[in-house]
Formats: C-alpha cells, sequence, structure tokens
C-alpha cells in the first residue's frame, strides 16, 4: 500500500488529538490530515482536508463520523493544499465528493499534471 507521509493514524478521540497535534512542537496554521478508519491493521482513508488554523478544534468536529486521523503540519498554505490534491489522486478517497478547492483568496493550481485544475 502507497504511504500517505502523514503522522499516525491515531483513534480520533479528544485525548489522541490534544497528546498529538494540541502539543505538538512543529505546530504551525497549515496542514493536512486524513480521516479513515482502521481495517486489518491498515489505515483506510476516507477523507483528506487541510486546515488553516487549529487543526485540533477541526478534527473534534469529526469526533464520531470517522474512526482515525492521520496529519502532518506544513510551513505554507500551498504547501499543504499541494499535499492534499496529491494525497486525493493517490488514494481517491470515497468521501472526498470532489477536488480539493482552493484555499480562499489564492490562485493555486493542482500539482498533478493530469489534472483539470493544474496550471
Amino acid at each position: 500500500m502507497a504511504n500517505s507521509g502523514l503522522l499516525g493514524p491515531y483513534p480520533l478521540e479528544e485525548k489522541y488529538i490534544v497528546r498529538f497535534v494540541t502539543k505538538s512542537a512543529d505546530r504551525s496554521s497549515a496542514s493536512v490530515f486524513a480521516l479513515g478508519k482502521i481495517t486489518n491493521k491498515k489505515f483506510v482513508i476516507k477523507k483528506v482536508c487541510h486546515a488553516d488554523g487549529d487543526l485540533s478544534m477541526v478534527l473534534k468536529g469529526y469526533m464520531g463520523t470517522y474512526e482515525a486521523f492521520r496529519f502532518r503540519f506544513y510551513r505554507s498554505t500551498r504547501s499543504a493544499f499541494n499535499k492534499q490534491c496529491q494525497l486525493y489522486h493517490q488514494f481517491s478517497p470515497s468521501d472526498n465528493l470532489e477536488h480539493p478547492t482552493r484555499p480562499i483568496n489564492t490562485r493555486f493550481t493542482c500539482p498533478d499534471p493530469s489534472c483539470i485544475l493544474s496550471g
């Protein structure tokens, strides 16, 4: 199975969000996360998203809907968007009904050359 490059998986519960996200030394405002379930000891990605802001608050909003999460912080919104697009194309998550949208007030393009949103 392909590697997402994200940290985890962790159970999508408040104590794990606090332990691994809120207390992360690398915390910044741009992040990418994957939501899913664990089947046969493997994390199955159901949805990929990015957050510009408080990732722990965003993740808490998904508690009860998904079983587990993976995440990583990035230095810029562009880097986070590029990673989200890469994961979307790599894993085709069933709960992402459409291609990730560009962050507000940006003209970012998808880094995948075969994508209609690429440069």
